[in-house]
C-alpha cells in the first residue's frame, strides 16, 4: 500500500513539474510574438507611404506602350493615376489604397505620372504611342488658361475626385469643331440673299446711319439714350466698320440737333478656333474718343454674334433712367460657341429693356432679333465698287494697247492719290512702293517722283494718318535682289531709295511674295501697295496664287503699269486702280 502511494505521489510531482515548465516556456515565448507583430506593424504601415506610389509609375508605361489601347481610356489614367469611378455607388477608400492629399497642383501631378523615360523610349520605337502622346498634347493645347490649370476652376482639386473632370475636359473641344463648319451659307443661301438684296432699294450709308438716328430718338421721349454699336470684326466686316466710322458724325448730329442726352458704347466680338474673343468698351459721351476706339478695330477671324449679345448685356454699365440701344452690325448668321439660341439672346436683352436695331443681311433670324426686341431692322449696305478700277474691264486691241500707253499721262498717276484718300479718311494706311528697278525703269523714276510728290501734298492736306514704305526689286546674273525697306520713310529718304542705280530685269511676283513676307505694319492699318513697273509679271509665283495671299491679307493694291493680266487683275480684284505707264510700249514691243 505504501509502495502503491509512493508511485502515485511521484507521478503526481512529475506532472506538476511538467505542467510548470510548459507554462513557464509558454510565459516566456508569449513576449518575444507580440513584439515581433508589433514591428511587423510599423513596417506594413510605413511601407503603405512609402512603396505604394511606385506601382503608379508602373502601370502608366504599359498604357503607353501598349498600341491597341484608345486614347480615351489613357487620358484620365496618364492625368491623374486613378481610374474613373462609377456612376452607380462610389468606390470606398481603404486603408490600403491611401486617399490622394488634398490640395494637390495639377502641373505637378502630371509631371509625376508622366515618366519622361517611358515617353521617350514609346517615341522612338512605336509610332501608335507618339500619336496618342502627340494628341494628348493636343487636347491641353486646345484648353483655355483657367481649364489647363484645374478641372474644378481653381488651383487645387479640394474634395473633387480629379477622374471625372479629366474626362469631361478633353470633350469640350468637340462642339467648337461643330459649330465652325456650321457657320458658313450655302450656295442656295446666299443665292436667295443675293435674290432678296436685288430686291430692295440701295440706301448710302450715310443716309442709313442718319435714318437709325431718327428711330433711336423717337424712342427715347426726350430723356437720354445709352446707344451701343456691336461689331462683327470677322473678316469680311472690314469695309463695313470703316462705313460706320465715316458716317457716324451723321448719327450723332441727329442726337444733336433733338437735344438729346446720348452715351456711346462699343463692344467689338471674333472668335479663333479656341475661344471668343469679345471686348466690351463703356459708355462715353466724347465723340473724339468714342471714333478713335472705332478706328482701332481690326479684322481677324471668326465670329459668334449671339455670344457677344448676351455678354454686353452682363458686362455694360447702362445709365439707370435712359432707354437702352444696342445696333448689331454683322454679314453672317447669328451663331454662338456657348449653346446660345436667338430666343436666349432676345429673352436675355427684354429682360433689361435693351431694343435690338440690326444692320444685317435679309434672313429671318436678324429680322426677328429687330422686331422681338423693339428694333429696327435694315440690310447692310454693298457700297459700289470704283469706277476707275471696272474699266480695265474692256477689251482691247494689241494696237489700242500699243497707243494707250504712248499716249498714257504722268498726270495719271495721281487717281491713285485720290482713291487712297477715299480709304483713308477713315482708317489709318500703311502705303507700300513696288519699284521695278530695272534698267527700262531708269528714265521712268523720275517722272514718278515728281508726282508722288503732288500726292503726298494732297495726302498731307487731307490730314490723314499714313506712312509710306519702299520694296526695290530687280535681278542680275539670273539672282533676284529684293530690299525691304519698312515704314515710315520720309520722302527725301524715299527718294534717295528710288534714285539707287538700276539693273538688268526684275520679277515682280517673287517681289510682292517676299514684300508680305518681310514688310512689318501696323495692326490697325490698312495696307496699300502700289506697284510700279513697265514689263509684265514674271517670278517663280503664279499670279494667281500672290492675288488669294494678298486677298488673305485684305491689302488694296494699284498699279502704275503695263497691260498685263496680272497688272490688271489684282487692281481689279482688291478694289484698287490701275494706271497704264506713259512710255510702256518702248519697252515692250514683242508684246505689242
Amino acid at each position: 500500500m505504501k509502495s502503491v502511494t509512493r508511485k502515485a505521489l511521484f507521478i503526481s510531482l512529475i506532472f506538476h513539474f511538467f505542467f510548470l515548465i510548459t507554462t513557464f516556456y509558454i510565459a516566456v515565448q508569449n513576449q518575444p510574438i507580440a513584439s515581433e507583430k508589433a514591428n511587423l506593424a510599423v513596417e506594413l504601415i510605413s511601407a503603405e507611404h512609402t512603396v505604394q506610389p511606385k506601382p503608379l509609375l508602373k502601370k502608366v508605361s504599359p498604357r503607353f506602350s501598349a498600341p491597341t489601347r484608345e486614347l480615351a481610356p489613357i487620358s484620365p489614367q496618364v492625368s491623374t493615376g486613378e481610374s474613373v469611378p462609377s456612376l452607380a455607388a462610389p468606390v470606398p477608400i481603404t486603408p490600403e489604397t491611401p486617399r490622394p492629399a488634398l490640395g494637390r497642383n495639377l502641373d505637378a501631378e502630371v509631371e509625376k505620372e508622366e515618366p519622361s523615360t517611358a515617353l521617350s523610349i514609346a517615341e522612338q520605337n512605336w509610332n501608335e504611342v507618339s500619336t496618342e502622346t502627340r494628341n494628348l498634347r493636343d487636347i491641353k493645347g486646345n484648353l483655355s488658361k483657367t481649364e489647363a490649370a484645374s478641372p474644378a476652376g481653381n488651383k487645387t482639386f479640394g474634395v473633387k475626385r480629379p477622374g471625372p473632370p479629366r474626362a469631361q475636359r478633353a470633350t469640350e473641344v468637340v462642339p467648337i469643331k461643330i459649330i465652325e463648319e456650321e457657320v458658313s451659307f450655302s450656295p442656295a443661301q446666299l443665292a436667295e440673299i443675293r435674290e432678296k438684296r436685288k430686291a430692295l432699294p440701295h440706301v448710302p450709308f450715310s443716309r442709313l446711319m442718319e435714318k437709325l438716328g431718327r428711330e433711336i430718338v423717337e424712342t427715347s421721349d426726350g430723356g437720354p439714350i445709352d446707344v451701343v454699336f456691336v461689331i462683327d470684326a470677322s473678316g469680311s466686316m472690314r469695309d463695313n466698320i470703316k462705313s460706320v466710322v465715316e458716317h457716324l458724325k451723321e448719327m450723332v448730329d441727329v442726337y444733336k440737333a433733338a437735344k438729346i442726352d446720348y452715351a456711346l458704347g462699343v463692344t467689338e466680338f471674333w472668335a479663333n478656333k479656341n475661344r471668343n474673343r469679345i471686348s466690351v468698351f463703356q459708355l462715353t459721351k466724347s465723340f473724339t474718343a468714342y471714333k478713335r476706339t472705332l478706328q482701332a478695330i481690326d479684322v481677324h477671324q471668326d465670329e459668334h454674334a449671339l455670344d457677344a449679345i448676351v455678354q454686353t448685356v452682363k458686362e455694360l454699365r447702362f445709365r439707370p433712367t435712359s432707354k437702352r440701344h444696342f445696333i448689331l452690325v454683322t454679314d453672317e448668321a447669328l451663331t454662338s460657341r456657348d449653346g446660345l439660341a436667338v430666343e436666349d439672346a432676345i429673352a436675355y436683352c427684354r429682360e433689361f429693356g435693351i431694343y435690338v436695331n440690326v444692320l444685317g443681311l435679309p434672313i429671318d433670324e436678324h429680322q426677328i432679333l429687330a422686331a422681338k426686341t423693339g428694333g429696327k431692322w435694315h440690310v447692310i449696305p454693298e457700297e459700289r465698287q470704283p469706277q476707275i478700277a471696272q474699266r480695265i474691264n474692256v477689251q482691247k486691241t494689241p494696237r489700242s494697247k500699243a497707243a494707250s500707253l504712248r499716249h498714257a499721262q504722268w498726270a495719271n498717276v495721281t487717281k491713285i492719290g485720290s482713291d487712297l484718300l477715299q480709304h483713308g479718311s477713315s482708317t489709318p494706311v500703311d502705303i507700300v512702293l513696288f519699284v521695278d528697278s530695272s534698267k527700262s525703269m531708269d528714265e521712268k523714276l523720275p517722272h514718278f517722283l515728281r508726282q508722288l510728290d503732288i500726292i503726298v501734298r494732297d495726302w498731307d492736306n487731307a490730314f490723314i494718318d499714313y506712312q509710306i514704305g519702299v520694296v526695290r526689286f530687280r535681278s542680275r546674273a539670273s539672282v533676284n535682289i529684293v530690299n525691304v525697306f519698312n515704314p515710315p520713310q520720309t520722302l527725301e529718304e524715299i527718294r534717295k531709295i528710288v534714285e539707287l542705280p538700276c539693273q538688268e530685269n526684275e520679277m515682280l511676283l517673287d517681289a510682292v511674295a517676299e514684300g508680305l513676307r518681310r514688310l512689318k505694319l501696323r495692326s490697325n492699318a490698312q495696307p496699300y501697295f502700289i506697284l510700279i513697273t513697265d514689263e509684265p509679271a514674271d517670278g517663280e509665283y503664279s499670279p494667281l496664287a500672290i492675288i488669294q495671299m494678298l486677298q488673305q491679307k485684305r491689302v488694296l493694291v494699284s498699279v502704275v503699269g503695263t497691260y498685263d493680266d496680272f497688272q490688271q487683275q489684282v487692281a481689279n480684284k482688291t478694289g484698287g486702280v490701275w494706271v497704264p505707264i506713259p512710255e510702256g510700249h518702248t519697252t515692250n514691243n514683242l508684246y505689242w
